[in-house]
């Protein structure tokens, strides 16, 4: 038995080096050295940042007007100012200059694109 595993160690040397590499004396156990380790992920969001801010021209004609305000609890237009969703994000908007009056964010409107 002891010329076996004798035999098996000058095959297979398990030293210092290789254990200093993998943390493991056994070399079956070390897929990878320790060194090469996957980084741990680190998840970023980016803030996000409305396109049109109080006083830039909304581009009404690339958009569609929203016909429901009081469904996302919106007060009625009364004709001088409409309502335009992009992004998630609702905009009280001037008819006559397209400027935008108002920028509102809420949880009802959020789905909107």
């Amino acid at each position: 038995m002891r010329p076996l595993i004798l035999s098996l160690l000058l095959l297979f040397p398990v030293g210092p080096a290789l254990a200093g590499q993998c943390a493991s004396i056994v070399p079956s156990v070390c897929e990878r050295p320790i060194d090469d380790a996957p980084a741990r992920k680190i998840l970023r969001v980016k803030p996000t940042v409305t396109p049109f801010i109080v006083g830039d021209r909304f581009p009404v004609e690339t958009r569609s007007l929203l016909m429901d305000p009081a469904r996302y609890d919106l007060a009625p237009s009364d004709g001088s100012w409409r309502y335009y969703a992009m992004a998630g994000v609702v905009y009280r908007v001037e008819t006559a200059s397209g400027l935008v009056l108002e920028v509102i964010r809420t949880r009802r409107t959020s789905h909107l694109r």
